[in-house]
């Protein structure tokens, strides 16, 4: 088994035994083994977009296969675990430790437990039951790190923007797009109208809606370039049917409806 992997098969054992001590491996399911949990969002996407390894998890050995130990590995080596009690889903105790490894040995296990699982089908697999004692190609690295990009698109489309009202319920296009301090760490902190809305009207919350930036992309994907990597105070107009430019004052915003 790989290092790290037998290292949070030994943290899981310990921490059982110590925050709960009436728990036996008969009460666990297989006696106690672990589960790698890519079933949910798999491992590019954790290690990407929530910064963590997929969860490893303990059931209890039941008809309804409750939660018993949670465990997140974090790509800084932090660990974060949670403790269910009495067959209940709800949470009993949360503690945090690390592991002394480097960023690169938690990366090469990402890589290792992506092409173990998740490339063959394994979804909420024992790690006991995977062969993740083996050598990764520098090939097999750069293929996964060269999707962190794709996942980090992916990050900021998820954030939340504000946008008119008048954007969304005449079916327009965006025109302007103006880049401010987020608000919240899911907040984009982009606004979006349709360019020729008063400030009068801007200024009336009851004209503003929230959504996320993907659900703009969805219907407009000439979006996405121009919302990534801009800076607050950036302010950008649509030139053409799929142009953005910064906006320098000199330039009329094109207005068009979607399609």
């Amino acid at each position: 088994m790989n290092i790290i992997l037998k290292e949070i098969s030994k943290i899981v054992e310990e921490n059982i035994k110590k925050y709960l001590p009436e728990v036996s491996t008969q009460d666990l399911e297989e006696n106690g083994k672990i589960y790698y949990m890519n079933d949910k969002n798999g491992t590019l996407f954790d290690y990407y977009i929530n910064n963590h390894l997929s969860p490893f998890m303990c059931f209890y050995n039941d008809k309804e296969n409750m939660g018993a130990v949670k465990l997140i590995l974090n790509i800084d080596g932090k660990i974060d675990i949670y403790f269910f009690k009495n067959h209940k889903n709800k949470l009993y105790k949360q503690i945090s430790t690390s592991i002394n490894v480097t960023d690169n040995e938690i990366l090469n296990l990402a890589v290792i437990l992506n092409k173990i699982a998740d490339n063959d089908n394994k979804w909420g697999a024992s790690i006991e039951d995977m062969d993740s004692d083996i050598q990764i190609t520098e090939d097999e690295t750069n293929e996964f790190t060269s999707q962190k990009e794709d996942f980090s698109t992916l990050s900021e489309l998820l954030k939340t923007c504000i946008v008119t009202k008048k954007l969304l319920d005449e079916n327009w296009k965006v025109g302007l797009m103006q880049k401010m301090e987020p608000m919240s760490e899911m907040d984009s902190g982009w606004f979006l109208s349709v360019g020729n809305e008063t400030q009068e009207y801007v200024n009336n919350a009851e004209n503003l809606c929230i959504l996320t930036l993907n659900e703009l992309c969805e219907k407009d994907a000439v979006l996405i370039p121009y919302l990534m990597n801009k800076e607050i105070g950036d302010v950008l107009i649509r030139i053409s049917n799929d142009e953005f430019e910064f906006d320098d004052n000199k330039k009329e915003i094109f207005i068009t409806k979607l399609d």
